[in-house]
């Protein structure tokens, strides 16, 4: 089908749609018909997108198939939907990374892409039938209000969250800068209505430290988001205010995100040149991606931590860091999701995603399905919980008993939620773990020791399993000898 004709059939097609009121009694709902120029208006994007999508997609598609998918949404529906139109027609893109976003979706992802949006600076999830504050951040307005981790949210502006989802309470939170929210929370089996005012949220995809009696930097990175860059400079600048060359940086479990924020991080590490080649559909197009930092060999002795959850943007760098020689690699095989998605918003506020092009290592390696190989691959070692670990739980005592205490602990410091060293004494960190352990596990946040909390602590032998950081320890060892082994 030639791209000119496009138009002209689904402007025939929304002609019939036009006319479908004629025809209501037949349905058993009355048929929504677009006006005139709502009509034209869809009949554009839909042509155009169809064409953008043909000429762009890097693994092939026709504009015929795109455009049949459109019409049979339409005769699906018995009405012209734009959106689930856009739905069928990506639905048509198997490459698992194309996808369609309704508008509450696409905000949470471009939230999560650009890492920056007007809300209150809350982490919230599910647990049980309610929604909980997980996490607050720093110097957030919701820090500034008084709203505290394991508080229970049950209303936002006046109105009852009761059955809503996570992200149907993220979206009421959200609104423009410095307009007020009202959150109404259950805190200690108390309620209580706490005024907040949004802002502009940051969202900080680091954490670091320093080891080895401040030989070792050691930076972890959760994700590539627009703003990693304002926040990992000024570590880089105190390590070197402290003399520290030696750093691990940690990109295990990071799914990916914007592969500029790829490059930003790269302009710290590798020497100026290639970091990656794009391979587009048409080769006409293919081009390499460059640095320019006026560097011509890294300046730190830097290992890189990989594992099979490195990905995408992950990957990019890994990529350029084996190739230019920048850094050490060790850990694992990486996960192989080496394609660039172009993201678009359409004009109902819903949003599109799909693959133009992969992206190679600087020496040409195909990275997608095939991922990025460490220099040193190590595993970590994987330990099963047994009863023998712990202290036993006795459940006719309570939490003044010493031992009860000890094996409390004991299995919150397993489960994460404990971070200090297990002792005999229940104190506040004691509580707010268990705070934790039972918003993890949906059961009622008290931070007291009731049967409930008191079982599941003690079956998580049959469902928990640790491993020791091996991958660290011989990054860490690297760095000081040379060697892993």
């Amino acid at each position: 089908m030639k791209k000119k004709n496009i138009k002209a059939i689904l402007g025939l097609v929304l002609a019939i749609v036009l006319t479908a009121s004629c025809f209501t009694a037949i349905y058993a709902e009355e048929v929504v018909v677009p006006s005139a120029y709502e009509a034209a208006v869809m009949k554009n994007s839909i042509a155009n997108l169809c064409m953008s999508i043909a000429d762009n997609y890097y693994y092939g598609v026709t504009d015929e198939d795109l455009l049949y998918r459109a019409l049979c949404s339409a005769i699906d529906n018995g009405k012209f939907d734009f959106d689930k139109a856009v739905e069928k027609m990506v639905g048509l893109l198997k490459d698992g990374y194309s996808e369609f976003y309704t508008s509450e979706r696409f905000e949470s992802f471009f939230t999560d892409i650009v890492g920056e949006f007007y809300g209150i600076g809350v982490q919230i999830m599910l647990s049980g039938d309610h929604v909980v504050v997980a996490s607050v951040f720093p110097d957030s307005p919701a820090e500034k209000a008084g709203i505290l981790p394991y508080d229970t949210i049950v209303s936002i502006d006046g109105t009852d969250i009761s059955g809503f989802s996570v992200q149907d309470v993220a979206t009421l939170i959200k609104r423009e800068k410095g307009k007020r929210v009202q959150v109404g929370i259950i805190r200690d089996g108390k309620g209580m209505i706490i005024d907040c005012f949004c802002d502009e949220v940051s969202q900080n995809p680091i954490s670091y430290g320093i080891m080895e009696d401040g030989k070792i930097g050691y930076i972890y990175i959760s994700t590539f988001s627009l703003t990693l860059d304002e926040f990992i400079t000024p570590v880089l600048e105190e390590f070197k205010e402290k003399g520290i060359k030696d750093i691990i940086l940690d990109i295990r479990n990071n799914g990916g995100g914007e592969l500029n924020a790829a490059m930003d991080l790269a302009k710290h590490f590798v020497p100026e040149g290639t970091i990656a080649k794009l391979k587009y559909k048409d080769p006409a197009k293919n081009e390499d991606v460059v640095i320019t930092n006026g560097m011509k060999e890294s300046p730190y002795n830097m290992v890189l931590l990989v594992n099979g959850n490195s990905a995408s943007a992950s990957e990019l760098f890994s990529g350029a860091v084996k190739d230019r020689k920048a850094g050490t690699i060790i850990g694992t095989t990486t996960y192989g999701k080496g394609s660039m998605q172009s993201v678009f918003r359409l004009m109902t506020g819903c949003g599109i995603k799909y693959t133009i092009a992969e992206f190679h290592s600087p020496n040409d390696t195909r990275i997608h399905t095939v991922g990025v190989t460490p220099d040193f691959v190590v595993e970590n070692t994987v330990h099963h919980v047994t009863e023998e670990d712990f202290e036993p739980m006795v459940f006719n005592n309570t939490a003044t008993d010493e031992k009860l205490n000890m094996a409390v602990e004991q299995r919150l410091e397993a489960l994460g939620c404990f971070h200090e060293e297990p002792d005999n004494v229940f104190d506040d960190k004691t509580t707010d773990a268990i705070r934790q352990f039972q918003m993890l596990k949906n059961l009622e946040i008290s931070g007291e020791l009731d049967m409930y909390t008191l079982v599941a602590l003690n079956d998580i032998i049959y469902e928990y399993e640790y491993s020791d950081d091996d991958q660290l320890e011989a990054a860490k060892k690297y760095l000081l000898t040379g060697s892993i082994n």
